[in-house]
């Protein structure tokens, strides 16, 4: 009788226990449930940092250009007083900046950067735009915002400068006059006022190269008037 009683208990220990067969194979499939949770929980933080960057570099490509728009809008030309004299006033550009922190841009705007409210509000500025090779990556550039404080007054002035955005792998600007026709640089010194429109490229780098772009309508005031000051909005 003790002994029938004895085989009992151990059948319901051996009915009550794993295998090792059976260890293993849990063990494995517990290790494929991990793997693919991993695995997705990974994709989604590559998905998560991937759309993090692309809304960074948006957002500093859209300030830039906001900026550079905002001082286009503010644009300033008044012709030079003597002959052959270099105005403070004078709009150059080209397409693209020739050379190493060669700008792209120049010209007298009424907008600034400084915050300063307790200098007139429509103080004249001289505002380049300068393309610089990035330290760490001289395929990529700086877009650096330089500006002159009160272009119309001699004497030695401290320019600021401002890095608007880095990453950028290009920057170019076309000219338009009052005709259409395009331009790929302007010079007021011998085109004559300003141009009636300009279009601005930015190419930004990151997980894939991504293009900005927008344009300025400039309206030139009357000749007459001893200050021509232009105004445009972004389209």
């Amino acid at each position: 009788m003790g002994d029938m009683i004895g085989k009992q208990d151990k059948n319901r220990e051996a009915k009550g226990g794993f295998t090792l067969l059976e260890i293993l194979v849990a063990i494995a499939i517990l290790a494929l449930v991990v793997s693919s949770l991993y695995g997705a929980y990974s994709g989604t933080l590559d998905t998560t940092q991937m759309a993090e960057n692309l809304r960074d570099v948006d957002q500093v490509a859209r300030m830039a250009l906001m900026q550079m728009v905002d001082d286009f809008k503010s644009l300033y030309y008044q012709k030079s007083q003597g002959e052959g004299e270099e105005s403070p006033y004078s709009f150059g550009g080209v397409t693209e900046a020739e050379g190493e922190g060669g700008p792209i841009v120049s010209f007298a705007t009424t907008s600034r950067l400084d915050f300063d409210m307790t200098f007139p509000g429509q103080r004249i500025n001289r505002v380049s735009y300068i393309m610089e090779k990035q330290p760490d990556n001289h395929k990529l550039y700086r877009l650096v915002r330089k500006e002159l404080p009160f272009a119309d007054l001699a004497g030695e002035r401290q320019e600021l400068l401002v890095e608007l955005a880095d990453g950028v792998e290009s920057l170019s600007l076309t000219y338009f006059n009052e005709d259409g026709q395009e331009f790929s640089q302007w010079d007021s010194k011998t085109q004559g006022l300003l141009p009636r429109l300009i279009s601005i490229k930015l190419q930004m780098a990151g997980e894939t190269s991504r293009v900005f772009t927008t344009s300025v309508a400039i309206r030139v005031q009357e000749e007459q008037e001893s200050g021509q000051q232009a105004a445009g909005s972004a389209r």
